[in-house]
């Protein structure tokens, strides 16, 4: 892996601690409220947390169409755009995980955008759309960012409609802080939903085990709500839920345990918070048992304090000040350093970023320009630059807007697991109304109590990928033999042929495992990995599949097109179809990426260009003629090659690296090599280093299309198909400026209008932009989405006509 300055800041430090072990032994000497603080804090410090999330341009497809994205990456503490990982992974999955299409993004500073091409083999059918790092592989596939999109296959029939008669109805109670306790009063939350997580409508009572009905519930926003009642040692209860479509459900509450602790939290009247924690545990010694209050927003440490008990009840009072925006989680820890209660809790957002769009006309033409003015603000009208991303699309019955926007995900849905219906909600407004809908959402996901089990473990935590810090990593193992041994401590090279030198060394572990830190590497093509190790048997290379073979247990709702729908799909086929005809060449141009084209070992080194000089038969006499760097011995028919030092003014010892297209080659090899392929050569006089690789100098030959031109790899070279970065496809939108663009004769049936992920907007939260509309006529809406640089996420949304 290479190190540059910019890498080294406390974060990356931090993650490279993790790799070491802690000692326990100052712990145990510590009480247990700051071992807990302790511990929490060098957990939080090397498990920084990352977010993305993923702005479509639309929900509903075609076979045949474009699915655009753009990616929003932030630090999961602050939610302000990050800067560690430089790669996303982004793929499309079917209704049973399988991916339909994957990539791999750049991330520049927290953005980055790519796109599928949906091809004509694709089924119909609701698909999940997800996006993580490699990093974020290590906290599970709960921490991605996942959405449906719907893509109909209009060159297919349709899978049959089958009616869905299963209603898996679900009822799950949640008793605030974690458990029910004999005789201690406790607030219960629930939650109705079908298989889809979408919320249902019904009434419920609860009974014990005697059918006496002790009290009636109703659900309020999303089948979500509570109901309290003081749990009787030695009885059971169980809820009957009835929903509105007449099905019966009964549901057992969680039994109520013997002795424990139970939690409340509360709003004053003076907007402090004040959280209890009841107890009928026995005493364990004279002195009244103490609880530890710990309190984090985006692990973040907010408050951690302790109380005793006093007839039976600790408790607390938090100052909401010194808690985060957001979600602070709330736990109670009782003397043996265990988590016995846990709350969440939500302080509402001072500042989001206010988003204003408005165009030139409320109605507008086909092939008409739109002028549209942007404007980015936090509180109080305040300018803000702002990046943000914009699509504008034609409405109809199959399209539909993506439920949630980056300020639900980033401040709610992405802490939380599970499915949350209709985040946007949420913001919507803070009436008491959405307050308490939101208090109900919160109560049915406070306890989270595995996620201690890392924090509080003796030994450090460890992780099994690492950020990618400055590109994409190539991971794999190589071996030997039919039984597969591991070829250890080897030097091994990853090649990426190609007039841009990428050269890779590393030296491969006990087990054979290797990893490239691979840079710029875009679009598909070949690598090229060989062993300096001496192998008579088969060399193998299994490289790492970089995508997660891991999947969320959310389920796909089915899909489902009825034929009201099918004008709409005619429509919309031809439509595509004719796009595709006519415009087939601008829908495939990709930007060039702005790298740097810089050979990996630098400029300012002697470079001789093979047309400039007459040419000979052989390679030898090239370097015997032209190049003065370079001296050729042969000694028993076999050549040697010495690159001279300039400053000890004397022939370096060791022969050098010697490379086409990067690739390295043996010396016998390159003097055998045809010279009229060559097109360049350089020479590396200095002493080259790279982590456990020292060479005496580097001799590098390109050819003229950097594609190994006729040359026979040795038997331990290894080629393999092997996917870069996504190359950014390059949004087409025709202009109609002059009357004679207008009268044009190609048919124009765009109906996404515009598609652009990299706006941004100045000092004073100005920008502005046009497009032009189609010949299609209709409703289209509008959609940005975007943040600034101090994590205030905001969206917008309107509709216009066109006649």
């Amino acid at each position: 892996m290479y190190l540059t300055s910019r890498m080294i800041t406390k974060q990356v430090l931090s993650l490279l601690l993790a790799w070491l072990v802690l000692s326990d032994s100052s712990l145990m000497a510590q009480d247990f409220g700051n071992a807990i603080y302790t511990r929490f804090n060098e957990y939080r410090e090397k498990a920084i947390p990352e977010k993305v999330y993923v702005h479509t341009d639309k929900g509903f497809y075609l076979a045949g169409e474009i699915l655009w994205f753009k990616l929003y990456y932030v630090n999961g503490t602050d939610n302000k755009p990050f800067d560690l990982s430089k790669i996303a992974y982004v793929e499309l999955l079917d209704k049973d995980n399988k991916p339909v299409m994957q990539g791999k993004v750049a991330l520049k500073s927290g953005f980055g955008d790519g796109s599928f091409y949906l091809p004509s083999s694709v089924n119909a059918g609701n698909y999940t759309l997800r996006a993580y790092t490699n990093w974020m592989k290590n906290f599970g596939p709960s921490s991605f960012y996942e959405q449906q999109v719907t893509i109909v296959n209009s060159l297919k029939p349709l899978p049959p409609q089958a009616p869905d008669t299963t209603n898996k109805y679900t009822a799950r109670f949640f008793p605030e802080g974690g458990n029910l306790v004999s005789g201690l009063f406790s607030k219960v939350a629930f939650q109705v939903t079908d298989q889809y997580g979408k919320g249902l409508s019904f009434t419920g009572s609860l009974a014990n085990q005697r059918n006496e009905v002790l009290l009636q519930f109703k659900p309020g926003k999303f089948g979500i709500g509570q109901f309290s009642f003081t749990p009787v040692a030695g009885d059971s209860y169980t809820a009957t839920i009835v929903t509105t479509d007449g099905k019966t459900i009964t549901k057992s509450l969680p039994a109520a345990y013997e002795q424990g602790y139970v939690m409340q939290l509360q709003e004053d009247a003076n907007g402090q918070l004040q959280v209890s924690v009841s107890s009928n545990m026995p005493a364990r010694t004279q002195q009244p048992e103490e609880v530890f209050l710990f309190a984090h927003s985006h692990q973040e440490i907010k408050v951690a304090t302790r109380k005793a008990f006093v007839n039976g009840v600790a408790r607390f009072t938090i100052d909401k000040s010194k808690l985060g925006e957001g979600i602070s989680q709330i736990t109670v820890f009782n003397d043996q350093k265990q988590p016995v209660c846990e709350r969440l809790y939500f302080k509402p957002l001072k500042e989001t970023l206010s988003i204003g769009a408005s165009g030139n006309e409320a109605q507008y033409n086909n092939r008409k320009k739109v002028d549209l003015s942007l404007n980015t603000s936090i509180a109080g009208g305040k300018g803000t630059a702002a990046n943000l991303s914009l699509s504008v699309y034609r409405i109809d019955s199959l399209s539909w807007q993506d439920q949630g926007n980056i300020l639900s995900y980033l401040w709610l849905s992405s802490d939380l697991k599970g499915t949350i219906e209709s985040p946007e909600y949420y913001f919507s407004s803070q009436s008491a109304e959405v307050t308490a809908a939101l208090d109900n959402l919160l109560l049915v996901h406070g306890w989270r109590r595995f996620d201690w089990q890392e924090v509080l473990k003796s030994n450090a935590a460890s992780f099994k990928y690492i950020p990618e810090f400055d590109g994409h990593f190539i991971s794999g193992k190589i071996s030997t033999g039919d039984n597969a041994a591991p070829v250890s401590f080897s030097k091994t090279y990853l090649s990426i042929a190609g007039t841009k030198l990428q050269f890779y060394p590393v030296l491969s572990g006990r087990y054979g495992d290797v990893r490239f830190d691979v840079r710029n590497y875009y679009g598909p093509g070949e690598i090229i990995i060989q062993s300096e190790e001496q192998i008579d048997s088969n060399f193998h290379v299994d490289i790492q599949n970089p995508y997660s073979d891991k999947y969320s247990a959310d389920e796909v709702a089915p899909f489902s097109l009825s034929q009201q729908y099918q004008q709409t799909l005619t429509e919309g086929s031809i439509n595509m179809q004719v796009q595709n005809a006519f415009y087939s060449d601008r829908l495939s141009q990709f930007a060039i990426p702005n790298i740097d084209t810089m050979p990996f070992f630098g400029n300012g080194y002697p470079k001789y260009l093979m047309d400039d000089y007459v040419r000979f038969n052989t390679t030898e006499e090239i370097l015997r003629e032209y190049v003065p760097d370079v001296a050729v011995r042969k000694s028993d028919g076999q050549f040697q090659l010495y690159i001279f030092n300039w400053e000890t003014e004397r022939h370096y010892k060791s022969s050098p690296l010697v490379l086409l297209d990067g690739v390295p080659v043996s010396i016998q090899k390159i003097m055998t090599y045809d010279p009229l392929k060559l097109r360049q050569l350089q020479v590396v006089t200095d002493r080259y280093v790279t982590g456990e690789f020292t060479y005496d100098g580097i001799i590098s030959f390109t050819t003229y299309h950097g594609d190994l031109t006729d040359l026979k790899l040795d038997k331990q070279a290894v080629i393999l198909d092997y996917d870069g970065l996504q190359l950014q496809r390059e949004f087409y939108s025709p202009s109609y400026d002059t009357p004679e663009q207008a009268a044009s004769h190609l048919p124009d049936f765009r109906n996404l209008l515009y598609w652009s992920p990299t706006i941004q907007t100045d000092a004073t939260g100005k920008a502005s932009l046009h497009f032009f509309t189609s010949d299609l006529k209709g409703k289209f809406a509008a959609v940005v989405q975007g943040i600034d640089n101090n994590g205030h996420a905001g969206s917008y949304s309107f509709t216009f006509e066109v006649k």
